[in-house]
C-alpha cells in the first residue's frame, strides 16, 4: 500500500537517493469507501475499506493520485504483476495488488468458489461477488531513475469462508486478468494440516527466483514467507518490474505469486522505498513495516531489523512481547519470526549486535520456534539454541534458519561454527509442513533434490 517509510529507514533510503517525504492519513469508510471526498469513481481518497474488512488502509499524500476503482481505460489496460497477501485475517480474507499502464483504472476484483462463472462474470451475478478496489500513481521515487511513473490497483476481500478456494480474476469489463484460486486458511487455531515455503535474496536474478516459485506451487505451499531482498536497488521501479515478469521456460512467475500468499519483510536493498511498500498488502498497523499474522495453530511475526535509527529495534522488541505475549500456547503450538538479517550465521555478514541483545531474550523467553531469515546468500541451519548459542535438544531450544538462496550471487559459509547443524552454499528454499503438534522440515535445492530434514514432534 501506499505509505512511506518510517524515520528510522530515511537515512537508508538517502543514501541510494531517494527522495523522503512525510505522510499523513485518515480513516476511511466501509465497503469499498474512501476517506476524503468520497466514493466516486477517480475522486481522490485518502483511505480504503474493503467490504466486510475491519481495517483500513491508510493513503501517502505524496502518490501523485489515488481513486476508487473508475472506467478509465487508457493504452496497457490488461493487468499485470497480479499477486496475492494478506492484511486481514488469513483465514477470511486475501488481498490482492496488479499493475497496468498509467491511464487505466479499473480495479475491481470478481470473486467466487465457481471457476466457470467467475470466469464468465463481468459483475455480481448468482455464486459471484465484486469487491471495488483503488487505484493511485506514483512517479519516480529516486533522482537517480529518472521516468518510472508506476500505476499500481489494490484490492481487499474479506468476509470468505475459511479453508475454501476462490477464484478470482482483477481488472475491468473487456480488461480482465487470468482467473486464478487463492485459498482462505483453516479456521483460526485448527490443528488442520497445511504447508508453508521460506525463501529469500532474489535480487538480480528473477529467472532464479520464478525457478524456485515454480518449485513451491508445483509443492503444494498454501503460502510464503520471504526473508527480504527482492530486489537490488528498492527505489528502481524497473527492478520491480523484472521481479514481477520472471519466466523460467513457459512459465511466468505470476502463476505463482497470485495463488500463493506472498508475506515479506524489509530487507537492506528494498531499504523500505517507497516502491516496495506501494506494490504489497501487508497488514496495516505500524505501516506495514513490521506486522503479524496467524495460520490455523501457527503464528508469525515479521518485523524490520534494517533500520537507521536503532530505537526502532527496541520498539519491534516491545511488539514482539507484546504480540507473543497475548498467544494462548495450549493453541497456538509454532510461532515463527521473520526478519532478513540472522542472528547465527556462519556466512560473509555478521549479525546486528543490537538486534540479537533485543530481541533474543524475548524469543528465548516466549518460546519463538523458528527465526527465520536471509541476508546471507546461502543455506544455514543452527542446532537448537538458548541465547549466547548454547545448543539444547530439539524441541527446547529455537532453530535459526538462513533462506538467501532465490537468485542473489552465492556466499560462502564457514566451517568453525559450534552453533550450526549445516551450512552449504546453494541456492533453494525451505519447505515447511506442520500438522497439529508435528512440524517436518525440509530444505530443497533449487535441483529438487533435498539438503536435509528433520521432524519436531511437540
Amino acid at each position: 500500500m501506499a505509505r512511506l517509510a518510517s524515520s528510522g529507514s530515511v537515512a537508508l533510503l538517502s543514501a541510494l537517493g531517494v527522495l523522503a517525504c512525510s505522510s499523513s492519513s485518515k480513516d476511511g469508510g466501509a465497503g469499498g469507501g474512501a476517506g476524503g471526498s468520497g466514493g466516486a469513481g477517480g475522486t481522490p481518497i485518502t483511505s480504503y475499506q474493503g467490504t466486510h474488512c475491519d481495517y483500513v488502509v491508510p493513503i501517502a499524500e505524496t502518490v501523485e493520485e489515488a481513486s476508487l476503482d473508475a472506467p478509465d481505460v487508457g493504452s496497457e489496460p490488461t493487468p499485470r504483476h497480479v499477486h496475492v497477501s494478506w492484511a486481514g485475517p488469513s483465514a477470511s480474507s486475501f488481498a490482492v495488488n496488479w499493475s497496468t499502464g498509467l491511464d487505466t483504472k479499473l480495479s475491481a476484483v470478481v470473486f467466487g468458489t465457481d471457476q466457470a462463472a467467475v470466469q464468465a462474470a463481468d459483475g455480481p451475478t448468482e455464486g459471484v461477488q465484486v469487491e471495488r478496489g483503488y487505484t493511485f500513481q506514483y512517479g519516480s521515487t529516486s533522482p537517480l531513475f529518472p521516468n518510472q511513473s508506476h500505476r499500481v490497483h489494490e484490492a481487499h476481500v474479506c468476509g470468505l469462508t475459511a479453508a475454501t478456494t476462490y477464484y478470482y480474476k482483477v481488472g475491468g469489463p473487456g480488461h480482465w486478468s487470468p482467473v486464478y484460486d487463492v485459498a482462505t486458511a483453516p479456521e483460526p487455531l485448527s490443528a488442520a494440516p497445511f504447508r508453508f515455503a521460506v525463501s529469500g535474496d532474489s535480487r538480480g536474478d528473477p529467472g532464479t527466483f520464478t525457478a524456485l516459485q515454480q518449485m513451491i506451487l508445483a509443492d503444494g505451499a498454501d503460502f510464503q514467507v520471504f526473508t527480504g531482498d527482492a530486489v537490488v536497488v528498492g527505489a528502481n521501479q524497473d527492478h520491480w518490474n523484472a521481479f514481477f515478469r520472471g519466466t523460467t521456460g513457459s512459465f511466468g512467475v505470476e502463476e505463482a505469486l497470485a495463488r500463493i500468499p506472498f508475506m515479506s519483510v524489509n530487507g537492506n536493498h528494498e531499504a523500505f522505498a517507497f516502491n516496495y511498500v506501494a506494490q504489497f498488502a501487508f497488514p496495516p498497523e505500524n505501516r506495514e513495516e513490521y506486522y503479524s499474522f496467524s495460520y490455523a495453530n501457527a503464528f508469525f511475526v515479521l518485523l524490520n531489523d534494517t533500520v537507521a535509527d536503532k530505537a526502532l529495534l527496541g520498539k519491534q522488541g516491545e511488539y514482539l512481547r507484546a504480540q507473543l505475549g497475548r498467544l494462548d500456547r495450549s493453541k497456538t503450538h509454532w510461532v515463527f519470526a521473520v526478519h532478513h538479517r540472522p542472528l547465527y550465521t556462519c556466512s560473509n555478514h555478521s549479525p546486528v549486535d543490537e538486534q540479537v541483545a533485543s530481541w533474543e531474550p524475548i524469543y528465548d523467553e516466549l518460546g519463538v520456534d523458528f527465526v527465520l531469515a536471509g541476508h546471507n546468500h546461502c543455506y544455514e541451519r543452527s542446532k537448537p539454541l538458548k541465547p549466547g548459542g548454547v545448543e539444547v535438544p530439539l524441541g527446547t531450544g529455537t532453530i535459526h534458519v538462513t533462506a538467501g538462496g532465490a537468485g542473489a550471487p552465492l556466499y560462502g559459509t564457514g566451517t568453525d561454527c559450534p552453533f550450526e547443524a549445516i551450512t552449504e552454499k546453494t541456492r533453494g528454499y525451505v519447505s515447511i509442513d506442520v500438522d497439529g503438534k508435528t512440524l517436518r522440515y525440509r530444505a530443497l535445492r533449487l535441483d529438487g533434490s533435498e539438503i536435509e530434514s528433520l521432524t519436531i514432534t511437540k
